[in-house]
């Protein structure tokens, strides 16, 4: 695997910064929204509201089931998880990978460019 590094400057790099900018933006959007979401959430339960309302906006309370299931089907699945493993590994199972990327970055590497701003 190859990587390069490029400067700031450069047109990569400055796509590259802003990718970053973003990422960082929507994160901390996520964090702020969430907040706003539980607060709403418990508004509604000690309310006993199914929805709230607000001009275009609508908020509406909803159930995930979440199973947990028999220890002789926890078992299944394991099997299954393993024989999966094995066919992978002996090449019977038939990989079809799809190329992405994947944005990281370091965190304390943000702070000390936003420390030296």
């Amino acid at each position: 695997m190859t990587a390069k590094t490029y400067t700031p400057d450069s047109s990569i790099g400055e796509r590259l910064t802003e990718v970053q900018r973003i990422k960082l933006e929507i994160d901390r959007l996520n964090e702020e929204l969430d907040g706003h979401k539980a607060y709403l959430l418990g508004h509604a339960i000690r309310n006993n509201y199914d929805s709230l309302a607000c001009g275009a906006v609508t908020v509406s309370r909803r159930q995930r089931a979440s199973w947990t299931y028999s220890e002789a089907l926890q078992k299944v699945e394991a099997n299954l998880k393993d024989r999966k493993a094995r066919e992978q590994k002996n090449g019977t199972a038939i990989n079809s990978p799809t190329e992405h990327v994947v944005v990281t970055f370091s965190a304390k590497a943000v702070l000390l460019t936003k420390v030296e701003a």
